[in-house]
Parts: structure tokens; C-alpha cells; sequence
């Protein structure tokens, strides 16, 4: 097993090289589907899907309501960012994949954080003003 710091120096190494996201986008990345894969019963494949569901939910829990602002700072925009981050990380040798993954099942609509009107804001539209005489 790795340790932290050759892993973080390898990811750093390839950011500086690479220039797209940031090093803390590999770690989390890193950090997000090992830690789902741990949580599983008996450890197995993940899909594409399944990572992105887990990153969402642990982008929430780690960062709140500043989540938004955590992956854009990261330049992720979509899930073939999420995409490309995993098969870096593969070819580095940090995550590991089955024969049948492919790169372009990450090629997928899929929203971090969908956009929700607020109950407050929602019952609001359709109050009356008083007037003040």
C-alpha cells in the first residue's frame, strides 16, 4: 500500500506536468471512491455512476453549501472531468480498473448539484402583498 505523501507527491508531479486540475481534485477524487469502495460489504467494481453518486454525496458531507465553489476552484464541470480524473489516476497506478471500463462511461448528464427552489422561496411566489395605508 501507498502511503500519503508518495501519493500526494505523484499526483503533484502529474498536475504540474498536466495543468488541468488540481492536485486536491486527485486526492478527493482518491480519497471519495476509495473510501466507497471500504464501505461496501465485499469490495467490487464500481460504476461510473456509482462513483459519481458517492463523490456527490462526499463533496456534500466534506464541504456543505461550499461545495459548488470546492469543484469549481478544481475546474471540474462535468462527470468526464470526474472522468478523466479516475483514468488519471489509473495510469498512475493510485486507482485501479476492470478490463471493461472505458473512460467514455463517464460521458454522462449528470449534475452535482441540481439546482432546488427553496421551500421559503417557493411559497412566496404565490403570496399576496399587503398594502400599507
Amino acid at each position: 500500500m501507498q502511503n500519503y505523501s508518495d501519493t500526494r507527491r505523484r499526483i503533484e508531479d502529474f498536475c504540474q506536468q498536466r495543468n488541468k486540475y488540481k492536485p486536491d481534485a486527485y486526492e478527493f477524487v482518491t480519497q471519495s471512491v476509495t473510501g466507497q469502495v471500504n464501505r461496501l460489504q465485499k469490495p467490487r467494481h464500481l460504476s461510473a455512476l456509482e462513483v459519481l453518486q458517492g463523490m456527490q454525496s462526499d463533496l456534500k458531507e466534506q464541504f456543505g453549501p461550499l461545495a459548488p465553489v470546492v469543484i469549481d476552484e478544481w475546474q471540474i464541470k462535468t462527470a468526464s472531468d470526474i472522468g478523466e480524473i479516475v483514468f488519471d489516476l489509473i495510469t498512475m497506478n493510485i486507482l485501479s480498473a476492470s478490463p471493461e471500463d472505458k473512460r467514455s462511461d463517464f460521458d454522462i448528464d449528470f449534475t452535482f448539484f441540481p439546482a432546488r427552489t427553496s421551500t421559503r422561496q417557493a411559497s412566496c411566489i404565490n403570496m399576496e402583498i399587503p398594502k400599507i395605508d
